[in-house]
């Protein structure tokens, strides 16, 4: 774990280990609160990470406090619905046969992407349809993370 802590300024830690990730994500006292008051540059970071993690002003599940009510409902409907389709995705839905496809030979590097996107996102919304543009939306999510990341390993 990396830590940066200049009191009243920033506090900042950095896991990447599994280990550390899980510990982080299992103490109740680290949640997705968002207290905007404290040290400005993690106040800063926040406003700028929660714009980019919200759509429609309505942030992502990931960043909504654990105990928030419709948080819980949806997290509920959400179990339902992958357990009813357990069965067949344990068998090896027809989507795969795209992904299949691709580990044979046929199709582009770039069309992986969004096969994976595809599948992986079907199991939360059946309407969603991956598409270059989504792909690329995806990659952005992913770089913006990797740029405030970075930005702060400038900081002393």
């Amino acid at each position: 774990m990396k830590r940066r802590n200049i009191p009243g300024l920033v506090d900042l830690c950095e896991v990447s280990e599994p280990g550390e990730i899980q510990a982080f994500a299992s103490d109740a006292r680290i949640d997705r609160r968002f207290d905007t008051r404290g040290c400005p540059v993690n106040r800063l970071l926040l406003k700028r990470s929660l714009r980019a993690l919200s759509l429609q002003g309505r942030r992502f599940p990931t960043m909504v406090r654990r105990d928030d009510p419709e948080h819980t409902r949806r997290q509920r409907e959400l179990w339902s619905r992958l357990s009813e389709r357990a069965a067949a995705i344990k068998n090896g839905p027809r989507e795969l046969q795209s992904l299949v496809s691709w580990v044979r030979g046929v199709g582009s590097d770039g069309e992986l992407g969004i096969l994976v996107q595809q599948l992986l996102g079907s199991l939360f919304s059946s309407q969603l349809v991956a598409t270059e543009e989504s792909w690329n939306a995806a990659t952005v999510l992913v770089a913006a993370n990797r740029i405030a990341t970075s930005a702060t390993d400038q900081l002393p």
